[in-house]
């Protein structure tokens, strides 16, 4: 007699089908999260075959953590949607940060989730998901409907056994990832590295899981309260005491991606693109300032000049915009407190919104009275490339000026125009001034003319803000700056620089500690209404900025601020992958000559941020 037919659905149902599923579906996307960082199908399983260990760890790490939400909801497919489907999006995230940036995703990145819709529209019109990306998103959309087929299983476990098993998943899940053979295999070797050479190390996922397994900086070995008071000390003996006949007015103009195009090979323009910031570095200092960043993350420069902390001496999954918790902002060392309490007003203009960089509770907390955003402008805002025009900041930076009283002022402003996305399109208006070269191409030459326009129109907010300030009688100081290099990607693995020769690769991963000093550094001008005769050196750092700016205003600093005077004797930069040595040599990590002042400088940064505070409210005394 012959079986009755069964129901079609048993074959969604078949044990062994689900099972492989299950197996499979782990190593799946491993591949695929390595695909979308590699962007080839051989590099991607050349890699799996070739790093075991962290290949095996994320894999049993997947694969149980899909057992455990299928276990608890007895759903194949809602196990890989909630396990493996952010894994896929943290890597898809990661891939565009790094064609735009040319930096991975950073653990601190996740702090600005919030923010996903402004950073996207960041992005240029023009940017396309290279191959590899589109392969992963067809495997793992088969990979969703072969879960969603065989999702239910042909018998469901009553609910003890499910939480029990569930129960030892959990258990299993723990102790895999709190092994001491896990936490050696994550750490690696390498003090200095990069999240990119992590990642290398042990792929995305085990990459971004080992730096916030260290986002917590470790207690230096010579930390304690006596040694504390030792350095106190030590930097007490060299402190002095500032007294100046006057107090100028302090303006600083943090220039969005501004840098001087003549230092581009290859390329002729059809008039000068700065020439206002030309003729000026004629007649006053000038130089080279070493930003913390590429590409991006102007708040964490602003940020290091505000309290001198080099980035690299804090938190692996932190940034100095990201710091563990917002009231750790008003302890800090700040420049900005310095001005405040020698009975400056302090105003703080950005012509964009207050969504990124934390920016609504870090500014006020780091000390300033006053902050604008552009909803807060007064003047009548024009746009320029989809953002308020450097123009409309200028006379928002007068009108903020005007109306400061007869205190002086410390005021920081970052403009916004010349901000990402470059594309031929972004400006409504023609460029006022064109690019050539014969090795850029349409599109080359498309980005290179969009940024040429913004730089056009922050040298002419340059140019305003001088003529303004040089009628004025009060004597004033203004210190000017590009934030970064401007990113000028042209894919996944190209981009404006690497065409015109400037840098070997667009690869970031494979820069020279020469050529990341060089991507790293903008144009500075000091600038002053009054003949004063400052000392500037021609190469300036993050770090140093702040204490300088107070020197020039002849301003009694906190001891913070001394120590850091002593440390730029020997660096001017400490970065992930670069140190720039105060002689202007770059390294990837800090020479042995300089491991006690790095120690000391840990030390310190130590104690005011994450340690116990023993010295910390005398670092930052305002004298």
């Amino acid at each position: 007699m012959r079986n009755p037919e069964k129901n079609p659905d048993h074959y969604g149902k078949i044990p062994w089908i689900r099972a492989v599923l299950i197996m499979l579906s782990p190593i799946i996307c491993l591949f695929l999260c390595q695909l979308i960082t590699l962007q080839q199908p051989l590099e991607a399983l050349a890699w799996i075959f070739s790093h075991g260990k962290p290949a095996v760890l994320t894999y049993l790490t997947l694969l149980l953590a899909l057992l455990l939400i299928e276990r608890l909801s007895s759903s194949l497919f809602l196990a890989v949607l909630l396990s493996l489907l952010p894994c896929f999006l943290l890597s898809l995230a990661s891939y565009i940060k790094q064609v735009i940036n040319g930096v991975p995703l950073l653990i601190s990145d996740l702090s600005m989730m919030g923010q996903v819709s402004e950073i996207t529209g960041f992005v240029s019109d023009d940017f396309r998901l290279g191959g590899g990306t589109w392969l992963a998103m067809l495997l793992l959309l088969i990979l969703c409907v072969f879960a969603f087929r065989f999702s239910r299983p042909l018998k469901k476990s009553p609910v003890w056994k499910r939480l029990t098993i569930s129960a030892v998943l959990a258990a299993a899940i723990f102790c895999l990832i709190n092994a001491p053979a896990t936490a050696a295999l994550l750490a690696g070797d390498d003090e200095g590295e990069s999240q990119a050479m992590r990642n290398e190390r042990l792929g995305l996922l085990a990459g971004l899981f080992s730096a916030a397994r260290q986002s917590s900086i470790q207690e230096p070995d010579a930390y304690s309260e006596d040694n504390m008071n030792r350095i106190l000390k030590l930097i007490n003996k060299g402190s002095s005491t500032l007294e100046s006949p006057q107090q100028p007015n302090v303006i600083v103009l943090m220039s969005e991606s501004f840098f001087d195009p003549d230092c581009l090979p290859n390329v002729q323009y059809s008039t000068d693109p700065v020439s206002n910031y030309r003729a000026l570095a004629k007649d006053f200092p000038s130089g080279i300032f070493l930003s913390n960043t590429f590409a991006g993350g102007t708040g964490n420069v602003e940020m290091e000049v505000f309290t001198g902390i080099p980035s690299a001496l804090i938190g692996t999954g932190e940034t100095l915009s990201s710091l563990r918790s917002s009231d750790i902002y008003s302890r800090l060392p700040s420049i900005v407190r310095t001005f405040g309490a020698n009975g400056y007003e302090t105003s703080f203009i950005h012509s964009y919104n207050n969504l990124l960089f934390e920016r609504e509770n870090n500014i006020p907390a780091i000390g300033f009275n006053t902050v604008l955003f552009q909803e807060d402008f007064t003047v009548e805002p024009s746009l320029a490339g989809g953002y308020y025009s450097d123009d409309t900041l200028i006379s928002q930076l007068i009108a903020q000026f005007e109306s400061k009283g007869d205190k002086p002022i410390f005021l920081y402003s970052v403009s916004m125009e010349n901000h990402q996305p470059f594309e031929a399109d972004k400006f409504e208006t023609p460029s006022p001034i064109t690019a050539q070269s014969d090795l850029l191409g349409e599109d080359g030459l498309g980005v290179m003319n969009s940024l040429l326009h913004g730089l056009y129109d922050a040298d002419a907010a340059l140019g305003r803000l001088t003529e303004y300030l040089s009628a004025l009688e009060e004597p004033t100081i203004l210190l000017f700056f590009g934030d970064h290099l401007p990113g000028l990607s042209l894919g996944s693995d190209d981009s404006v620089y690497a065409r015109l020769g400037y840098t070997s690769t667009a690869d970031t991963t494979l820069w020279t500690p020469h050529e990341l000093k060089q991507m790293h550094s903008t144009p500075f001008l000091l600038w002053n209404n009054y003949d004063a005769q400052f000392e500037v050196p021609e190469l300036m750092g993050g770090m140093g900025f702040g204490s300088y700016l107070l020197d020039w205003a002849g301003i009694s600093k906190p001891l913070y601020f001394t120590w850091v005077d002593n440390a730029l004797e020997q660096m001017l930069l400490y970065r992930e992958r670069l140190f720039v040595k105060a002689d202007g040599t770059p390294f990837n990590a800090p020479p042995s000559d300089c491991d006690d002042m790095i120690n000391t400088y840990k030390t310190i940064i130590y104690d005011i941020v994450y340690g116990k505070q023993y010295t910390a409210e005398a670092f930052v005394r305002l004298p």
